[in-house]
């Protein structure tokens, strides 16, 4: 028995240390292809999957074609973009007092993140980079990491990331620049507009018969293609509006992020109210659905039909949820017996029981036959 009393001993002090540093630090809400997260005390991975923990001790890697997405145990949100490797050093948050502090290291590729309690109540957060260490002025960020070099865009708030001179860099708010590049060798171009790094990190389902592999595919923002032969200038500040607004305005809602995170199974959802106008009249019969896979975080299916008095409007599209937006692709689209092709944007509204958005559609042969509308889809 005496020799058990040490033995017992040990296993407590390791089950104790391995507790002390296995602090919750957020839980995942999108996690998509290869995404792994490795215990910096044991180097024990693990692959991350919706609703798993993330800790203190964890660094996360994303591979090819793969992202992640993190709500922060103090309500601030992380998204790792492909090819990326975060290491959580320390993120300690007390429900009760709602203080805290945090520090994340971003070693490879890009993230995007929203603040939360900790800095909002004055705790220290700090993001470490290859270039240098930010400082957290309550703020909506953006980095990518590229041969050495970094790209920072604020979205809002500011930043100060000091460099490896010592010297501030100060972005966002109250500044003259929200952009910068700040190159291997240390130099930094500051800009008025996005970085183009900035414009493809949204990521996009093409699916035209290929396999499920070939389905994940990275694409340019649709955005830029669409304004691709505007005046630079004007591209570029629509680029920022777009971005800013439609890709990160609705991720600040913390709790509609639990609402799905939370949610199981598949949803059927069906329009209930729309407004639709054709360039050739007056639209009838007006159908709508969409089927929601909560548990693995995509939109498998789903359908518009109705009619003008060319004939028969239909579009099957499929997707996947990212944060509380729904990223959508027109896999097949007809008019009669045309050929057509469109886009389609929706959001989870307020809760997880009401999606909106809009579309438009357009014969390939003849554009100006065309149809838009928005609608409203409850399950």
């Amino acid at each position: 028995m005496k020799h058990l009393i040490p033995l017992l001993t040990t296993l407590l002090c390791v089950s104790f240390y391995a507790q002390a540093n296995t602090t919750a630090a957020g839980k995942t809400i999108l996690a998509r292809g290869a995404v792994v997260a490795t215990d910096a005390t044991s180097d024990q991975q693990r692959s991350l999957k919706r609703r798993d923990t993330v800790y203190g001790v964890d660094r996360i890697t994303t591979g090819e074609k793969s992202k992640a997405q993190f709500s922060m145990s103090d309500g601030g949100l992380i998204a790792l973009k492909e090819n990326s490797v975060l290491n959580i050093a320390n993120y300690d948050f007390d429900a009760v007092t709602q203080q805290g502090s945090a520090s994340i290291e971003l070693i490879k590729g890009g993230l995007r993140s929203i603040s939360g309690v900790i800095k909002k109540n004055g705790g220290s957060y700090n993001v470490k980079t290859p270039v240098g260490s930010i400082g957290i002025r309550g703020t909506h960020f953006e980095l990518q990491l590229v041969d050495g070099d970094m790209y920072v865009a604020v979205w809002d708030g500011a930043i100060d990331l000091t460099l490896e001179d010592n010297s501030i860099l100060s972005l966002g708010s109250n500044e003259p620049f929200s952009f910068a590049q700040v190159t291997s060798l240390g130099d930094v171009i500051k800009t008025t507009q996005a970085p183009a790094i900035f414009t493809q990190s949204i990521a996009s389902i093409n699916i035209n018969g290929e396999s499920d592999a070939q389905q994940e595919q990275i694409t340019e923002n649709s955005v830029s293609e669409n304004i691709a032969s505007e005046n630079i200038e004007d591209a570029d500040i629509l680029l920022t509006d777009i971005y800013a607004e439609q890709q990160f305005q609705a991720v600040s809602n913390a709790s509609l992020i639990d609402q799905i995170a939370q949610r199981q199974g598949i949803f059927n959802y069906q329009a209930t109210s729309f407004d639709v106008s054709s360039s050739l009249g007056e639209v009838s019969d007006f159908s709508m659905s969409m089927a929601v896979d909560f548990d693995n975080g995509t939109v498998p299916d789903g359908e518009i039909s109705f009619n003008d008095a060319g004939g028969n409007w239909y579009a099957a599209y499929s997707g996947f949820i990212d944060l509380t937006k729904l990223d959508l692709a027109v896999t097949f689209a007809s008019h009669n017996n045309n050929k057509a092709t469109g886009e389609i944007d929706a959001i989870f509204l307020n809760d997880i029981n009401t999606i909106t958005g809009d579309f438009n559609l357009n014969e390939i042969s003849n554009p100006v036959i065309n149809t838009s509308g928005s609608f409203r889809l409850e399950p």
